[in-house]
Formats: structure tokens, C-alpha cells, sequence
């Protein structure tokens, strides 16, 4: 048996989150086609007959304009010490920047514990375009075979996963088997209601969007869970985008989240809520902390 800890990292929306819920079997991490999707370090744990794996869904790395993106980058630089591998994502269709030159110098004492995957290679028309990036990752990491793959695909996520659990250190597993992750619901309703409002808002609000959850009633004898959250956005500007006319958003956005969060709470929901204008929020070390993110 083998258990330990991986890292998944790379520039927003290469698919790390999309990775990681193939892997697990389970939607541990919400995935849109927004950047920034993922704030704090997720974990997903995968159990099977070799071992266990916990993943660590990380941040994608990018500029940082505020208090919270520039928490979100430091996590993501910090997420390779300290676990046992490390797998570096990028896109195949997406060039070479900045945010790759400061993973590379980050990563570039990684040795053998580090496996550097090319996604979304069936996007590309043309495989021959694959080269020049599978060139500059061997000179950079000449101990790595670069890996392309689909992180949508079963069978290339089974060939990755034969290439991670050598890396990892004999031992029982840390996690109990029916668990696939060390989320707390607080952070899961979270999650969720996030992911309903990323999906339907306009472009320019989710980055300014933040979740708490303010209170939470456990069911009582089959009865249903009641919680409250306060959707925060930071001008009176954005609050009527969130709500739409007579409340028709915020409704589907509750509707959609709170069907989703039934069944992963297994019982009946009563979801509540709250547009709250908090301005430059994103900067609030108060609010940062309760989320999770400072």
C-alpha cells in the first residue's frame, strides 16, 4: 500500500479541478470556464486497491490586483513543499508567459517527484504543435517526460495515475474509504453557491463575488437543513445583476445550488440568499479569514 500527497498546479483553467473530480469520482472542486475559478487549496482523496492519493486542487497561478488573488498565488507557491509529488498542468493551446517562468523557477528543484502534464491535447487539430512545448519542458526538467493527455479521458487519467503512485512513499492510508474529501460543509455550500452564481452572471461580476455562510441548522429527525448566505459583491452597481429582475436570478441561482447541495447532504434543503454590497471586500482581512483564504 502507498499513500501520500500531490500537488496539481498551473496557470487558471488548465483543468486541475477537472483532474482532480475525474480522479475522485466526486465533485470536490467546482469547475467553470472562468479564470479564477478556484480560491483555496481543495483537497480529493482517492482510495483504490495500490493506495490513497490526496490530491491538493491549488489555486491557478496569475497577476494578482488584490488582497485575496494575491492569498490565492501564495498558496499556490507554497503547495509544492512539503507532499510527496507534484504534477504541473499546462494547455496545449495556451503560449508560453510569465506565470509559466515563475512555475518553472519554482518547481525547478523538484526532481523526480515532478510530472509535467500537457491537457486538452484533443483540442488541438494539429499534434505537431505539441512539440516546441514538450521540447522546452525536457530541457527545462531533462529528468521528466513531458505527459500529454485529456483530463476528461478515463484511460489517460488511469496512465497518469500509473505514473503518480511510484512516486509515493509506502503507508496506510490517512483517510477512512468512504471519504473523498476534508472539506467542511460550510466550505462545500460555499463552493457550490459560488459555482450557480459563476454560472449565472454576467462576465465581469463572479471575480468581484464572494460566498459566506453565515448560519447553518443541521436537519432534525428527517426534518431539512436551513442556511443562510450572503453573497457579497462589492458596488451597489452589481447587486441588480446578481438578483435580476424581480429576484429571477438570485432564484436560479438558489434553485440550482440548492438542488445540488441535497444531494450531497443527502437530506432536504432550505437555501437563503443575501445580496450584500461589502466594498473592496477582496481586501478585507476579517472576510478573507472567514473564507478560508488569510
Amino acid at each position: 500500500m502507498r499513500c501520500g500527497f500531490v500537488a496539481v498546479i498551473g496557470r487558471t483553467n488548465v483543468g486541475k479541478s477537472t483532474l482532480v473530480n475525474g480522479f475522485v469520482g466526486e465533485k470536490v472542486a467546482i469547475v467553470t470556464p472562468k479564470p479564477q475559478t478556484t480560491r483555496n487549496v481543495i483537497r480529493g482523496i482517492l482510495n483504490e486497491k495500490r493506495g490513497q492519493v490526496i490530491f491538493l486542487d491549488t489555486p491557478g497561478f496569475h497577476k494578482p490586483r488584490t488582497r485575496m488573488n494575491r492569498s490565492m498565488v501564495s498558496m499556490a507557491l507554497k503547495s509544492p513543499d512539503g507532499v510527496d509529488a507534484v504534477v504541473w498542468m499546462l494547455e496545449a493551446r495556451r503560449p508560453w508567459r510569465d506565470e509559466e517562468e515563475q512555475i518553472s523557477e519554482r518547481l525547478k528543484e523538484s526532481g523526480d517527484r515532478l510530472i509535467t502534464v500537457i491537457n486538452k491535447v484533443d483540442k488541438l487539430a494539429e499534434k505537431e504543435r505539441l512539440l516546441p512545448l514538450m521540447k522546452k519542458l525536457s530541457d527545462l526538467f531533462p529528468e521528466n517526460s513531458p505527459f500529454p493527455m485529456s483530463a476528461l479521458v478515463t484511460k489517460d487519467r488511469a496512465a497518469l495515475l500509473d505514473r503518480i503512485f511510484p512516486l509515493l512513499p509506502e503507508g496506510e492510508p490517512l483517510f477512512p474509504p468512504e471519504v473523498y474529501t476534508d472539506q467542511y460543509e460550510r466550505q462545500l455550500v460555499a463552493e457550490i453557491v459560488r459555482e450557480h452564481v459563476f454560472r449565472n452572471t454576467y462576465k465581469e461580476v463572479p471575480h468581484c463575488v464572494g460566498v459566506l455562510v453565515e448560519r447553518f441548522d443541521e436537519p432534525r429527525e428527517g426534518g431539512k437543513a436551513v442556511i443562510y448566505c450572503a453573497v457579497l459583491v462589492e458596488r451597489d452597481s452589481q447587486k441588480p445583476i446578481l438578483i435580476g429582475r424581480g429576484g429571477k436570478n438570485v432564484k436560479k441561482i438558489g434553485m440550482g445550488a440548492r438542488s445540488e447541495l441535497q444531494s450531497l447532504l443527502g437530506c432536504r434543503v432550505d437555501l437563503r440568499l443575501f445580496v450584500k454590497v461589502r466594498p473592496d471586500w477582496r481586501e478585507n482581512t476579517l472576510v478573507l479569514r472567514e473564507m478560508g483564504l488569510a
